[in-house]
């Protein structure tokens, strides 16, 4: 009996420290700093945790160049990525999409006063508008506005609306909160989106039994008022 208690001890032992030993999920982002920052208090950052939380599968979530981050998923590099329209499966085949979005991104003219009316992207042409530079659904779409500037970050984008150097100003709806409050200052979100986008999360082909069961997941977090919460305490406007 007492060889059998030692075996037995012996096994949970090694089980135990094979399930400590088991690697941890590399999860990437190459999203801007209000939502995804070192200090893992973004809108990703802690939507990430509770999605792995609730899968109990440990996480290792890494800040990445926005492309590279694609190619890193894609290679098998890491395990998965947070978060792009659908459709990214057909220029990365060894992409697998989540069902379920993880975000909406609203595509938004902002302006320092709510008189101008917007109405489509044909309706900017007569504005000086400003967007950052890359950001390819403004690229294309606002190409034929009456001038143009383009800034390096969300910061630059709303100083120029703040001084006047532009008219309107487009971002995205749920992140220009982070920069109001961490600029001071704050603008009118004019009327309905230009364009509006889910978002999904992309995992690397190798985890395709994982898919059904985090969208599954991702599902209840908005159900159970979780995801508000947490869009609350991480993108909210503090007046």
């Amino acid at each position: 009996m007492k060889t059998l208690y030692l075996v037995i001890l012996t096994t949970l032992f090694n089980l135990s420290a094979f399930a400590n030993d088991t690697p941890a999920f590399r999860f990437n982002s190459g999203s801007p700093e209000s939502l995804s920052n070192d200090k893992e208090d973004g809108f990703y950052n802690q939507i990430s945790a509770e999605i792995f939380k609730r899968l109990d599968i440990k996480l290792n979530y890494i800040r990445l160049p926005s492309r590279r981050s694609l190619i890193h998923v894609n290679k098998g590099i890491d395990d998965g990525h947070i978060s792009r329209i659908k459709g990214m499966e057909k220029k990365w085949p060894n992409l697998m999409r989540v069902p379920e979005s993880v975000m909406t991104w609203e595509f938004t003219a902002f302006s320092r006063t709510s008189d101008i009316k917007i109405n489509g992207w044909g309706s900017l042409k007569p504005y000086t508008i400003g967007h950052i530079r890359g950001w390819q659904i403004y690229e294309k779409k606002a190409a034929g506005a009456k001038k143009i500037i383009k800034a390096k970050n969300a910061s630059q984008l709303f100083k120029l609306l703040k001084t006047g150097r532009i008219d309107l100003a487009l971002f995205e709806r749920a992140q220009a909160p982070y920069w109001f409050n961490k600029i001071g200052y704050s603008a009118k979100a004019l009327s309905a989106p230009l364009a509006v986008k889910p978002l999904y999360i992309y995992l690397n082909k190798k985890h395709k039994n994982l898919v059904p069961k985090m969208a599954k997941v991702i599902s209840e977090i908005k159900q159970d008022g979780t995801y508000q919460k947490i869009f609350d305490r991480t993108l909210k406007f503090k007046k």
